[in-house]
């Protein structure tokens, strides 16, 4: 795996590999892997069982899950990394903070990748670039796997047909609305119950670890996974939502920006989110005239 930041590739390009996806109608599986998912795939060589229980409680308010358990989602999780088209992982930075994110890096080192690396922030870039507008703009379907449901607020904003929310249970201290544990129950729940109607059919995910195995069985079944995570707070107005230009309202504000205004948005926003390590966006000329 390449350690240079600079390597991996920006929001833009992201977004455009997402777009010929659409118009191919492939499948495809866009998925970002943080400390949660370090410490998953990490276990127990790299991560102990003391990081699997920290991050057990804040997923499932609990943590009497079996090592057997912990095992399978760790195989799982696996799969999906392995068979990912893009891969967020995190900057040189986060690993810094603590050893469950440098965990990332050391996981995936011994997995056999096929996908083009991002950022874990990615997620975050694009939506301070307004590209989730074009991506779901008068689609005839969308779907959301969430603790968040904002489907009528998708639907009404960007003139979806149809969208389905496949509600799960959010975290500990990020609750949503679904009281259904989420492991194993809600886990088999989507498994048995996600169905995705068309070829090309787009999907927004933001599940934790759980949700890149969704992104996969998306994949598997014909779609296009976009793991968005915490955007979802955000776009709901709860949990982590941050600063204003990660909220839905953005787009009333902005019904069509050009791509030199969104590159500018872009590169604006990264000393205000401290992101001061990832490149600026400088090539215009493969992007649409706006969007």
């Amino acid at each position: 795996m390449k350690r240079e930041d600079s390597s991996r590739l920006n929001a833009f390009e992201v977004f455009l590999a997402i777009r010929r996806a659409q118009e191919r109608k492939a499948p495809m599986a866009v998925i970002r892997l943080g400390d949660g998912e370090g410490t998953v795939l990490g276990y127990p060589e790299i991560t102990s069982r003391s990081d699997i229980d920290h991050m057990l409680t804040i997923w499932l308010r609990r943590k009497d899950v079996p090592d057997g358990e912990v095992l399978a989602v760790r195989e799982h999780l696996r799969v999906a990394v392995e068979r990912a088209d893009i891969l967020g992982v995190p900057r040189l930075a986060q690993e810094r903070i603590n050893h469950r994110w440098a965990a990332v890096s050391k996981a995936v080192a011994k997995l056999e990748l096929r996908a083009d690396l991002t950022l874990t922030a990615v997620h975050r870039l694009m939506q301070l670039a307004l590209l989730y507008r074009p991506l779901l703009r008068d689609q005839p379907f969308v779907g959301l796997v969430s603790c968040r449901d904002v489907s009528r607020r998708i639907q009404t904003l960007f003139g979806v047909e149809q969208v389905k929310w496949y509600g799960v249970r959010g975290e500990r201290d990020r609750p949503g609305t679904v009281e259904t544990p989420h492991w194993p129950f809600g886990f088999e729940r989507i498994r048995q119950t996600l169905a995705v109607p068309f070829k090309g059919a787009v999907f927004l995910v933001g599940a934790g670890p759980f949700g890149k195995i969704y992104c996969h069985w998306i994949k598997q079944r014909g779609g296009i996974a976009i793991d968005i995570g915490s955007i979802f707070d955000s776009w709901a107005g709860v949990g982590r939502v941050g600063h204003s230009a990660r909220s839905l309202e953005v787009y009333v504000e902005h019904p069509e920006v050009t791509r030199r205004e969104a590159v500018d948005r872009h590169n604006d926003m990264l000393s205000v989110f401290n992101l001061s390590d990832v490149g600026k966006v400088t090539e215009l000329d493969t992007l649409p005239e706006s969007w």
